[in-house]
């Protein structure tokens, strides 16, 4: 996997649009690097908004390597 995601993966891994993702990342609610082609999103970054909303939504904790795995998927 590469070391940044686009906001299309980031919207997946979110369960939201890629514009959300990009309204997001200039409301400052997501740390991102703006390209010539548009924003890229760092692993960690996404990691952490995936341990967030799965943590959230499954009421349990994720080890890294069950996040991990979930986001190789993308």
């Amino acid at each position: 996997m590469d070391d940044h995601l686009s906001t299309r993966e980031v919207g997946w891994i979110l369960g939201r649009s890629a514009g959300t993702v990009r309204d997001m990342i200039v409301a400052g609610e997501i740390e991102a690097t703006r390209t010539v082609e548009g924003y890229r999103i760092a692993r960690a970054e996404a990691l952490r908004l995936g341990r967030e909303r799965i943590e959230a939504e499954a009421g349990r904790k994720l080890s890294d390597r069950e996040l991990e795995r979930l986001i190789d998927e993308v």
